[in-house]
């Protein structure tokens, strides 16, 4: 099938016109692009279970100093044979920790 006369036109038209105008909106302005760029911003929105866990992972790379000076004087009882374990309150709790898995 062979189109000619008007009907030619009017596609080539059509198809030129579409085909620049892609290109426009491929390429903006210069002034555009400045435009777009001062008005808007990268952000970032976290959820309330991230920023949580955001704070959690803070205050566990730093110690507090009274934690530090408990693990020392274990460390030191220990070393001293001085330490004195509670026999009775370990067992309580791993009898406790198993009857959670169990039940």
């Amino acid at each position: 099938m062979k189109i000619s006369g008007t009907t030619s036109n009017y596609i080539n038209q059509t198809y030129t016109s579409r085909a620049n105008s892609a290109n426009q909106d491929a390429r903006p302005a210069k002034n555009q692009d400045e435009a777009v760029n001062s008005s808007m911003a990268d952000s970032i929105n976290l959820s309330n279970r991230t920023k949580d866990l955001q704070k959690i992972s803070q205050s566990m790379d730093t110690q507090p100093t009274d934690r530090q000076k408990y693990v020392s004087d274990i460390k030191l009882k220990v070393e001293t044979n001085q330490y004195n374990i509670n026999v009775e309150a370990v067992a309580e709790k791993m009898t406790g920790t198993l009857m959670d898995e169990i039940v």
